[in-house]
């Protein structure tokens, strides 16, 4: 599998784009070794993005929110979608006596999530914000440093 991550990481708010560049450099750290990932890597990797899913689309959603932004609705549902996904892909990794989700297809549904919406619709996110000069985060929107997955 081609483990180069294509599209834009970069939206033009710092602490979105750490968030990002957080999330791109674990699934890069994961892509490049795909061969010889096990289930439990598999496992960490679901477990962090089921904790970075809550937190980053939490801050996102907040910022859409107070600032108005008029494609909100559409935003969330694509992070609700991912949400249903991640937890679907969750529930096959911890289903009892099961290969749990292949490394393959967890990279590929990474993948096309970072390629779609990092660089779509976030990118029309951060348009608007530049837009309203509301660039500036609030401390608790710094991203924290989590060991590598």
């Amino acid at each position: 599998m081609e483990s180069r991550l294509s599209g834009a990481v970069e939206v033009g708010i710092e602490c979105i784009d750490e968030q990002h560049r957080e999330l791109r450099r674990r699934a890069a750290a994961f892509l490049r070794a795909i061969g010889g990932r096990s289930r439990q890597d598999v496992g960490i990797l679901l477990s962090y993005l089921r904790v970075y899913a809550v937190a980053h689309f939490g801050e996102e959603e907040e910022a859409m929110r107070r600032t108005e932004y008029a494609g909100y609705h559409r935003h969330k549902a694509q992070h609700d979608l991912f949400l249903r996904d991640l937890l679907a892909l969750s529930a096959q990794q911890e289903r009892p006596r099961s290969a749990g989700v292949a490394p393959r297809d967890l990279a590929r549904w990474l993948k096309a999530w970072l390629n779609e919406h990092v660089s779509r619709t976030d990118t029309e996110m951060a348009r608007y914000f530049e837009h309203l000069r509301a660039d500036e985060c609030p401390p608790r929107w710094t991203a924290r440093r989590d060991p590598v997955a």
